[in-house]
């Protein structure tokens, strides 16, 4: 009993056999062997990408729009590649000379900010200084001023006064014009002892010519009318004057209740 041929059936066997028909291979090799990036999509449709200028272009089927994504390089990528770069290219050596630039500025900024701080701490300590020497020296001389004033004795009442008068100018010195002989010879007859001592001193005002002086004295004495010691404390207000020598003197001495 012969089997019934099927021509379909036969058909089928013959075209699996013989392979693909010449248009599926073709799509097959494409898909296979195609560009860097062509992946097969699902079914027969594949999805090509590539890059250009900085954008990705991806490529769908026939009916599919292009679709296009941007990669912006960040600001570490562009100045890595700026520093990168060949320093021969024109843009590139003058961002890297703007660069030096604004070290070496910056560098002189702060080494100008030292040295002129450094430069007004020395002004000012030797303002300081000088300042204080100045004040010593008045302080000085209102304080022998006041020791000459609470320090005469009968017998060298002369000399005493001589000294008072060579510290003195201005008002205070005037003060003495004519008595000098009437009150030396007070003294004398009175057997006057008395010593002073300068118990405080301290600057009221200064400035470079001139200054007042507070000072605070004690005088210890004895005299003919009683041979007992008698204190007696004293505040002065003592202007001090500065020659155009330099000399200093005293100008003008008042007391302070």
């Amino acid at each position: 009993m012969s089997e019934t041929k099927d021509p379909g059936r036969t058909r089928r066997r013959a075209s699996r056999t013989a392979g693909p028909p010449p248009a599926e291979a073709a799509a097959t090799e494409k898909l296979e062997t195609g560009a860097a990036g062509t992946r097969p999509d699902s079914g027969t449709e594949a999805t090509t990408g590539k890059i250009v200028a900085g954008e990705t272009t991806v490529d769908g089927a026939a009916d599919s729009p292009a679709e296009t994504v941007r990669l912006d390089k960040a600001d570490g990528e562009e100045n890595a590649a700026v520093d990168d770069a060949d320093p021969s290219e024109p843009e590139v050596a003058a961002t890297r000379s703007w660069k030096r630039i604004a070290a070496l500025t910056a560098a002189a900024v702060l080494v100008l900010g030292l040295v002129g701080a450094a430069v007004v701490s020395v002004l000012a300590v030797q303002s300081t200084q000088q300042r204080d020497e100045r004040r010593s020296e008045y302080v000085a001389t209102a304080r022998q001023t006041v020791l000459n004033l609470t320090t005469i004795r009968a017998d060298t009442a002369k000399e005493d006064i001589d000294r008072i008068l060579t510290m003195a100018s201005g008002d205070f010195r005037t003060e003495f014009d004519g008595r000098v002989d009437p009150f030396t010879e007070i003294v004398k007859q009175a057997k006057v002892v008395s010593t002073g001592e300068v118990v405080e001193a301290a600057v009221e005002s200064d400035d470079e010519k001139s200054a007042v002086i507070l000072v605070a004295a004690k005088q210890t004495l004895t005299n003919a009318g009683s041979q007992d010691q008698q204190q007696r404390f004293y505040r002065f207000r003592v202007t001090v004057q500065r020659a155009d020598d330099g000399t200093l003197t005293a100008s003008d001495v008042k007391f302070v209740a």
